[in-house]
C-alpha cells in the first residue's frame, strides 16, 4: 500500500530511535531513502490490493510442494504461513503457500523481519524478488534475499540472471553466497537487500554479508515472501509449523543519471525470449507489428522496430511505480520512414500534464528529448506509439528515463548481455574481495564453469593461515572429469584435475605465505596442465588423461568440507557427508578477483594482465 505522508513521518522517528540500537535496527543503510511502501501485516486479512497468494505445485529435483491460499494469513500482527501434511484431491501433499506482491519495485532497499519456522526438515523460507512475466514480461533476474532449509541456518543470497541466450551460458549464477546464520533465541531477524546500479549487497541483522556486483541490471519486478514445504527431507511429524513475517517495507533513493526503465536498449530477449515480446515492457493495439530486431541498432545489438504489411497501430509501453518524486528527463535514439499518423513518445501518468514528442522522419538516428518530467505521484508510464501503412517503419533504442545526470556525469549506455568470446564464463569479487573465516560460508559456482577440453581459473588470495584446504573446486566425488584449485600446511598451490576419488595434482611448491597477497592462475588445454603464480609459471604437466568436462558437480568457493551440496538450484545438507578425519578443512582468507574460462588463456595474457586478469 502507498503511505500517508503522516504515517511515513512516524515510521521515520521510530527507524530514527531504532538506528541507535545494536544489530536488531530496522532502517535503510543511508538517510536519503524515502519509505515508499509497506505492510506491517497489522490487520485481519491478507491486503489484495497488494497481494497476491503463490497458488500450485512446485515440484522438481529435491522439491515435491503445494501452495495454498488457505495456508495463508493476517493475524497477531504477522503474515503467518503454515506448512503441513493432508490430502488434496485424494493425494498426500506438503502444503504451504506465500505471497506475491501485485506491485513492481525497482532500485532501492528492500527490509523484513521474519521468524522462519525451523523445528524439522522440510520447510524452505525465503524473502525475494522475481517478475512474474504477463503483460509486463518482466521476468528478468531473481533476487534472494535469504532463502532458508529448515533447520540449516545457512542463509543463501542469491542473484540469479534469467537474461541470457539459450542455455544461460554466459550468466552462470552470477551471484550464490551461503553465509551462516545465527538466529536471535526468539527466532525473528531482520534481513534486507539493496538493489542498486551496482549490483546488490545483502545484510543479516543489519550487517552486509554478502555483495554482487552487477552493473545496470534494470528492471521492476515483484516481491515474494514465502513457505515453501516439501524441499529435501520432511520430518513430517513436526507439522504443522508456521512461518512468520512482522512487516515488508520498500525505500527509495535517487540515482542521478541511472535509467530506470528495465530493457531501455532492447537488449535483454537476446535468443532466448520471443522478439515480438520486448522484455520489460507490454505491447498493445496490433502487437504483430512490434519487435525486437537484431542488427543496425543506435547501441548494442538489437533495437525496438514498429512495421506493418498493412495498416496498423501499435504501442510499447513501460509503468513503473514506487520511484521518487521531482524532475526527471526521457532521452532516446530515434528514425522511421513514411507516412504515419502517430509517431511519437508520451509520458504520462506522473501526476502532471502528459507529455510527449513526436519522431521526425529521418533515415538517421536522432536524439529525442523530453528535459523535464516532474513526477509527483512515484508512478510514470512510458509510451512509444506509432499508427501507419504498409511498408512504413519506425525504429528506437536506448530509452533513458532518469533523475537528470550531476554535472560532468555520463549516463551509463544500456547494457549488452551477449556473451562475447574470451569472456570468463564466472567472475565474483572484482571491485573487493570476499572474506573467509574458516566457518562455512561458501559461495557456489554454475555446473558450466570451466569447462571443456580448455579452462582457466584465475584469482588472487591472500590466507590468514595456511591449510590443507581447496579454495575453489569444481569436483566430482568420482570419475576423472573435475577441477580444483588446493593449497597445503606448507603453502604449496596444487592444480587437481579429475575428481576426489581419482586425479592428478600439479603442484607449485612454496607457492604461497601468511598475509600476502597472491595471483594464481590454472590452465587446462588438451591433455596439459600448467600453474602460474603472479605471472610466472611455476609448474607444466602434459600428457594428462582426464579433461574437466564434467556437469554434474557444482562449483564451491570458500569452505569446502562437504557439509553442504547442491540439489538442482537448492542447497542441502549433504546426504553422506565426507567423514571428519576426511574433510578438508575450510579456508580463511580472502579471495578476490575470481574469474573462470572456458578457454585456455596465453602466457602473455596471464603475464601481461591480458584477458581480463589483473592483480
Amino acid at each position: 500500500m502507498k503511505l500517508h505522508p503522516g504515517l511515513i513521518s512516524i515510521l521515520r522517528v521510530i527507524f530514527g530511535c531504532l538506528a541507535g540500537m545494536p544489530i536488531i535496527r530496522g532502517a535503510p543503510p543511508a538517510p536519503d531513502y524515502e519509505l515508499l511502501f509497506a505492510d506491517e501485516f497489522d490487520g485481519s486479512r491478507v491486503n489484495e490490493r497488494d497481494w497476491n497468494f503463490r497458488l500450485g505445485p512446485r515440484t522438481g529435483t529435491g522439491i515435491d510442494g503445494l501452495n495454498l491460499a488457505r495456508n495463508v494469513r493476517v493475524a497477531d500482527d504477522h503474515l503467518i504461513i503454515v506448512a503441513k501434511q493432508e490430502t488434496v484431491d485424494g493425494r498426500p501433499a506438503n502444503t504451504g503457500g506465500g505471497l506475491i506482491s501485485k506491485h513492481r519495485f525497482g532500485y532501492g532497499y528492500y527490509e523484513c523481519r521474519s521468524q522462519p519456522f525451523m523445528a524439522g526438515r522440510g520447510v524452505h523460507t525465503a524473502f525475494w524478488q522475481r517478475g512474474l512475466g504477463g503483460l509486463e514480461n518482466n521476468s528478468i533476474f531473481e533476487i534472494d534475499s535469504y532463502e532458508l532449509d529448515s533447520t540449516q541456518k545457512m542463509a543463501c543470497n542469491n542473484l540469479y540472471v534469467d537474461v541470457s541466450t539459450k542455455g544461460y551460458l554466459e550468466l552462470a549464477w552470477p551471484h550464490r553466497a551461503q553465509v551462516p546464520l545465527q538466529l536471535p533465541p526468539d527466532g525473528w531477524w531482520i534481513d534486507a537487500y539493496e538493489y542498486t546500479p551496482d549490483g546488490v549487497v545483502f545484510y543479516d541483522q543489519g550487517k552486509v554479508v554478502a555483495r554482487a556486483d552487477f552493473p545496470d541490471l534494470v528492471a521492476a519486478q515483484n516481491v515474494w515472501l514465502t513457505a515453501l514445504n516439501g524441499v529435501g527431507k520432511v520430518d513430517a511429524d513436526k507439522q504443522p509449523g508456521e512461518t512468520r513475517f512482522d512487516y515488508f517495507r520498500y525505500h527509495a533513493r535517487d540515482y542521478p543519471g541511472a535509467n530506470l526503465l528495465g530493457n531501455g536498449g532492447f537488449e535483454y530477449n537476446q535468443d532466448k525470449v520471443d522478439l515480438q515480446r520486448p522484455v520489460a515492457w507490454r505491447e498493445e493495439g496490433d502487437v504483430a507489428a512490434s519487435r525486437v530486431v537484431r542488427g543496425g541498432a543506435a547501441h548494442g545489438d538489437f533495437k525496438l522496430r514498429h512495421e506493418g504489411d498493412r495498416a496498423y497501430a501499435v504501442t510499447t509501453a513501460q509503468t513503473l511505480e514506487f520511484i521518487r518524486n521531482g524532475d526527471y528527463e526521457l532521452c532516446a535514439r530515434v528514425r522511421r520512414g513514411g507516412k504515419q499518423t502517430a509517431a511519437r513518445v508520451r509520458v504520462f501518468d506522473f501526476g502532471g500534464t502528459a507529455v510527449s514528442a513526436e519522431i521526425p522522419v529521418t533515415d538517421a538516428w536522432t536524439e529525442l528529448w523530453i528535459p523535464r518530467v516532474a513526477v509527483s505521484n512515484h508512478g510514470v508510464t512510458i509510451a512509444i506509439t506509432s499508427a501507419g501503412g504498409a511498408g512504413d517503419w519506425l525504429e528506437v533504442d536506448e530509452v533513458q528515463f532518469m533523475k537528470p545526470p550531476l554535472p560532468g556525469q555520463r549516463p551509463q549506455p544500456s547494457r549488452s548481455f551477449a556473451f562475447r568470446d574470451g569472456d570468463p564464463i564466472w567472475q565474483i569479487a572484482q571491485r573487493e574481495p570476499i572474506a573467509f573465516s574458516g566457518d562455512e560460508k561458501f559461495y557456489f559456482f554454475g555446473r558450466n564453469c570451466g569447462l571443456g577440453v580448455a579452462m582457466t581459473v584465475s584469482f588472487v588470495l591472500q590466507p590468514v593461515k595456511l591449510s590443507s584446504t581447496f579454495p575453489i573446486a569444481r569436483l566430482p566425488k568420482t570419475g576423472d572429469t573435475g577441477w580444483g584449485v588446493g593449497l597445503t600446511e606448507t603453502g604449496d598451490i596444487f592444480f587437481r584435475v579429475g575428481s576426489h576419488a581419482n586425479h592428478r595434482d600439479v603442484r607449485a611448491p612454496a607457492a604461497c605465505r601468511v598475509g600476502t597477497a597472491t595471483r594464481v592462475a590454472c590452465v587446462f588445454d588438451r591433455g596439459t596442465a600448467l600453474v602460474y603464480v603472479d605471472g610466472v609459471l611455476r609448474q607444466r604437466v602434459d600428457g594428462l588423461k582426464v579433461s574437466p568436462q564434467d556437469t554434474t558437480a557444482p562449483g564451491l568457493l570458500g569452505a569446502n568440507s562437504g557439509l553442504y551440496d547442491a540439489v538442482g538450484d537448492v542447497t542441502l545438507t549433504a546426504d553422506a557427508p565426507p567423514p571428519k578425519a576426511q574433510r578438508f578443512q575450510n579456508y580463511a582468507g580472502t579471495l578476490g578477483d575470481i574469474r573462470v574460462y572456458n578457454r585456455a588463456l596465453s602466457a602473455q595474457e596471464i603475464a601481461g594482465g591480458g584477458g581480463g586478469f589483473s592483480r
